[in-house]
This record gives structure tokens, C-alpha cells and sequence, in this order.
């Protein structure tokens, strides 16, 4: 029960981060919201390197922590630009398909096999997206809507390079015996450090970071803080979970609670058949992971 505590509290810090996330964002522009959230993340997390295990760090092991931070360093800005221009009710229900990438990841890449309540799950979250974002079955409602094909876009990258990232993530944690600690750390270290190089490479954007970051700079701490915390708690129970299927069951609850969200922080429409879609997307999820 450890790990379901551990998760559980997890998911309402993502509530409370998705709250600033969404109000900063209106007023930012969003390279310089990742940027700032990125570099928040790493001093937040740097001094850590001094307590944490590094027994387990090699050359190796770093290089391969630096490809997995450019697949968060993407993943990062796509997500915030979805966040961004789009409702928290829209993007966050898609956001849950994340197990259904992952399992269909392992299924064509590393050969797992798929049981009949996992394929009942697979149609229950299709079912679910469908639910939400088609009137009619026509691809005009939703954040299908004319004129957001590019948002569509940006989640679906989020989408792969996510379940790309959350494959890795338990390779290095569970396969590689990496500590969790000294793997945040670095890995959101080498994130800040892309954004770096990203501004020296157009450096005709440092001058308004600059002035974002001293506007913004308390609530980006904060932000900062919530994002340690509930990556550190969902990294430590991948490590002692006996199933990585559970922990993702229980922690996509965060896309319910962001749905509520969305209504009662923002005003968004549609609020009951957003819910109902979601608990249909959930629903999918623990068929798909559960075992």
C-alpha cells in the first residue's frame, strides 16, 4: 500500500501544478515558460546530486540519460503549447491515452503480447477520445476544431515520445538500478542544459526570458517544487511497485481531477461529457494495465 500512497499524493500535486501551469501560461509565451520551468526543475533539484547514490552512474549510463532528457526537453514544450492554447478538459483526457502508446510500443517493438482484457481496454479508451472529441463523428468539435490541427499534432508527439520516455524511464529505474534520486536530478540538470543551449543558439530570445523569469520567478519556484515532488514520488513507487500497470492506472487519475479543473477554475463547457468520457478513458487504462 506504500506505493498507492505514494501515488495518490502524487496526483494532487499534478492538480495543483496544472492550476499555475495554466494561469502563468496565459500570460507567457510558452519557450520561455519551458525554459524557466526547466531551469526551475534543475536548481530546485541540483542540490540533491550531493545526497543522492551515484554508485550506479557510468559514462554509459549518463549518455543515455542525456537522449532520454531530449525526448523531455521536446516533450516538455509540446505539452506546455497544448496547455497553452488549449482547454486543461480537452488535452487532459487525451493526455491519459499515454498507457495505450506504451502498450502498443511494447507490443510492436518488444514483442509483448496482449491479453482480452487488455484489448477490451484498448477499445475502451479509443472509445472514450472518440466519445469526447467527434460530434456526429465528424473530426469539427473538440480540439479537432478548425484551426487546431497543429495542437492535435502536438499532442500525439507528446503521446509517443512520452511512452518512449516512460519505457525508458523503468529501464533505467528498475533494469539499471539507477537511484531515483540522482536520476531526477540528472536528468532534469540535462533538460535545463538543452534549453541553454537553445537561447545561446538564438540568442535574440534571452532578453525577454530574462524578463519573464524576473516576473515570474517566485511562482515558477513553486511550480518547481510541485513537480519535484510528485515526480519523485511516482519514481519511487516504479521502484518498489510490483507492477508498473498499477502505478499508471492510479496516477492518469490526474486527467479526471484536471477535467474538474478546467470547469471550475477556468469555465470550461462541456464539463459532464468531458467527465464521462474521461471515466471511459480510465476505465480503459486499468483493463490495459492492471496485469
Amino acid at each position: 500500500m506504500i506505493w498507492f500512497l505514494l501515488v495518490i499524493t502524487a496526483v494532487f500535486f499534478i492538480v495543483f501544478e496544472t492550476i499555475l501551469e495554466k494561469r502563468t501560461l496565459s500570460e507567457a509565451r510558452t519557450f520561455n515558460f519551458a525554459a524557466m520551468f526547466a531551469f526551475g526543475n534543475a536548481i530546485v533539484l541540483a542540490p540533491f546530486i550531493f545526497f543522492a547514490d551515484l554508485s550506479q552512474i557510468s559514462w554509459s549510463i549518463l549518455g543515455l540519460i542525456y537522449a532520454i532528457s531530449l525526448l523531455s526537453t521536446v516533450t516538455s514544450l509540446l505539452i506546455f503549447k497544448a496547455i497553452k492554447h488549449s482547454a486543461i478538459s480537452e488535452v487532459a483526457p487525451i493526455l491519459a491515452l499515454l498507457p495505450l502508446v506504451v502498450s502498443l510500443l511494447a507490443f510492436f517493438i518488444l514483442g509483448e503480447k496482449l491479453n482480452i482484457f487488455q484489448i477490451a481496454g484498448l477499445f475502451l479508451m479509443v472509445a472514450g477520445i472518440m466519445f469526447l472529441e467527434f460530434q456526429n463523428f465528424k473530426t469539427s468539435s473538440g480540439i479537432f476544431r478548425k484551426g487546431r490541427k497543429r495542437y492535435v499534432l502536438y499532442i500525439g508527439l507528446c503521446l509517443v515520445l512520452g511512452g518512449l520516455g516512460a519505457v525508458f524511464d523503468r529501464a533505467m529505474l528498475s533494469g539499471l538500478g539507477v537511484n531515483s534520486l540522482a536520476y531526477l536530478a540528472i536528468i532534469q540538470i540535462f533538460v535545463a542544459f538543452n534549453y541553454l543551449i537553445f537561447v545561446n543558439v538564438k540568442p535574440n530570445l534571452f532578453p525577454e526570458l530574462k524578463t519573464s523569469i524576473l516576473k515570474f520567478w517566485k511562482i515558477i519556484v513553486l511550480i518547481s517544487l510541485l513537480t519535484v515532488a510528485h515526480r519523485y514520488l511516482y519514481v519511487s513507487a516504479v521502484k518498489i511497485a510490483g507492477s508498473i500497470g498499477l502505478i499508471i492506472a492510479v496516477y492518469r487519475l490526474s486527467s479526471l481531477f484536471n477535467v474538474f479543473v478546467g470547469e471550475r477554475f477556468f469555465g470550461e463547457k462541456d464539463i459532464v461529457k468531458k467527465i464521462l468520457a474521461t471515466i471511459v478513458i480510465l476505465g480503459g487504462v486499468f483493463l490495459l494495465v492492471v496485469n
